[in-house]
């Protein structure tokens, strides 16, 4: 999923690294020789001009489309390839860089293509002109003849009938990779930006659905500024002929993070109403830093996934290729909770293995060069995990995930009593309800949580999300000591005690709390929240206190002095 167009196999695993095409240093010289890069990133083989004379009881050395696959085949033929070498990712690199308004850019294979009336663009080989080049890897050998003095200099020749041995062994390695495909129980789909209606034209959506699909995932944005103008009328016309549709925007990460939620406002605002039966979850399209390190590119990507998920109450979804996660993100598994888009052009019936903690994918785009009826050139082909019922589960925006918490659980009518409004966006990323007696919270990252009773009245009145005990991890429990409960945010802790009240635990003083352990321990339960002191801050417990030291970061315990009786 690109500006216009994703080049060719560049989203393949390289379990070694790429090697260009170019002169055989190390093979004997003056034949003709050449390196010829693989699927994989290393060398498929080598380039082998017809007439070349090949050395008896060499071996031929072809690579399968797996990683790690290697088949060694007695011939006279070609020499061994030549071992990758280590830590490159040019080709893969090279072809998800973007540059703007169609000019060339160093290091590109290939001229970068507007996306409409957009003044940004990517590269897309095999676009211009009709004709698509040959796929880095196809590894068939260029037979193209070599000039006859050059085969007379080479001395003997390979007899004709061994060459096309070879050669033939070559096409039937390639052909047994090619025709891998995923799953045919997986529904297939596509996904479009207003590259595919270059020169205005159409795309005829029954026939997108005749031939088999039955998902569209249209580009309905990009930055803050692009709107693809064909979004609408691509989304209303797959939708009416009966196609599960989702939308996504092309990030362009920058600096503050704040520009993410920007973004994010964006998008939503062109994609509409996300809430309704026959949706994917909305998608963040994440291939380009924007020139940010990893750690902040990590807290971008989070507070555009959290915008969209406190505005719609579901959980977007995360479109991105491995070299990318791995290389440009760190492989942080930050995200790991957000439904993964995975793309990666192997031939191979399944993506292989996913980066950044995911262990599974939602939706693999595993082709950019499909030919579907009803689409002008070119298109991405994706599968979907993995079957029509899961489809038609993904895609129903009406669910409303603190809503069916409550209605699977009677006990919370008990303790939590009526709603007494919608949910609606809550500080720090989620959706949050207030309920008669209590509140029930609920985001990607810590799931639907339900508080009661004078735990809930006390997050609330501390500020709730927006405060510094930010969102709940868990339901109310049970306290080691008897009688009292408790609440974990990712902030702090609410305790409560019935001769206490509800108090507050937090930061520094919550982690020696929660080491001398707990309400378990010589201090037992809380019985103030924590209030400034010279140098720092301090709790008091039934049985002491906890002070912190604001110069030393250090906390000290501090008993209390018995009551002296009096004379």
């Amino acid at each position: 999923m690109r500006l216009t167009h994703h080049p060719g196999r560049y989203h393949q695993d390289r379990q070694s690294t790429a090697v260009a095409d170019g002169p055989a240093r190390g093979l004997p010289p003056g034949i003709g020789l050449s390196w010829r890069t693989g699927p994989e990133g290393g060398p498929r083989g080598i380039h082998v001009p017809a007439g070349t004379p090949l050395p008896p009881g060499t071996t031929f050395s072809a690579s399968g489309p797996a990683a790690g696959r290697r088949q060694v085949i007695p011939l006279s033929g070609l020499p061994p390839a030549r071992p990758a070498a280590q830590g490159q990712h040019a080709h893969e690199r090279c072809a998800h860089e973007r540059c703007a308004h169609g000019q060339y850019a160093a290091g590109r294979r290939s001229r970068c293509r507007r996306d409409a009336s957009a003044a940004v663009a990517k590269d897309a080989p095999g676009r211009a002109g009709g004709s698509s080049p040959a796929r880095p890897g196809d590894g068939r050998p260029d037979i193209s003849g070599l000039s006859q003095a050059r085969r007379n200099a080479a001395g003997p020749r390979l007899p004709r009938v061994a060459l096309l041995a070879v050669t033939a062994l070559v096409f039937s390695t390639t052909a047994t990779a090619a025709v891998a495909a995923p799953n045919s129980a997986w529904p297939r789909g596509v996904d479009v930006s207003s590259w595919q209606h270059q020169n205005g034209a159409p795309i005829d959506w029954n026939a997108v659905k005749a031939a088999g699909n039955s998902f569209a995932v249209i580009k309905a944005t990009e930055s803050t500024t692009y709107t693809n103008p064909n979004f609408a009328p691509d989304k209303a016309g797959a939708q009416a002929a009966g196609l599960v549709v989702g939308a996504y925007h092309y990030a362009k990460p920058a600096l503050p993070i704040s520009t993410a939620v920007d973004q994010a406002r964006h998008f939503l605002a062109v994609a509409g109403n996300v809430n309704t039966p026959g949706q994917l979850a909305p998608v963040l399209d994440l291939e380009t830093t924007g020139g940010l390190n990893p750690t902040d590119l990590t807290a971008w990507a989070q507070a555009f996934l959290r915008e969209v998920e406190s505005q719609t109450g579901r959980t977007p979804i995360l479109y991105t290729f491995r070299s990318f996660w791995t290389d440009k993100i760190a492989n942080t598994q930050a995200l790991a909770k957000y439904p993964l888009w995975f793309a990666i052009y192997n031939d191979n019936p399944d993506p292989g293995w996913l980066p950044g903690g995911w262990q599974k994918w939602l939706i693999w785009q595993y082709a950019s060069s499909g030919s579907v009826p009803g689409i002008t050139g070119r298109v991405d082909t994706n599968a979907f995990c993995c079957s029509p019922v899961d489809l038609a589960s993904s895609a129903d925006g009406t669910r409303d995930e603190i809503a069916a918490r409550y209605a699977a659980e009677p006990l919370l009518h008990i303790s939590l009593g009526a709603p007494t409004r919608a949910a609606g966006p809550a500080g720090g990323g989620g959706r949050w309800q207030p309920y008669a007696n209590g509140l029930m919270f609920w985001s990607v990252d810590t799931g639907a949580r339900a508080l009661f009773g004078p735990i809930a009245q006390k997050y609330l009145a501390y500020g709730g999300s927006n405060s510094s005990l930010r969102r709940p991890l868990e339901d109310i429990s049970w306290t080691t000591a008897p009688d009292g409960l408790q609440a974990v945010f990712e902030g702090g802790r609410i305790y409560w005690h019935p001769a206490l009240g509800a108090l507050v635990v937090r930061g520094e003083i919550l982690k020696k709390y929660l080491a001398l352990g707990g309400s378990a321990s010589w201090l037992g339960m809380p019985v103030s929240d924590e209030y400034t002191v010279p140098g720092g801050r301090e709790s008091a417990f039934q049985n002491g206190k906890l002070r912190w030291n604001s110069a030393t970061n250090q906390v000290t315990e501090i008993h209390n002095t018995p009551a002296t009786a009096a004379p």
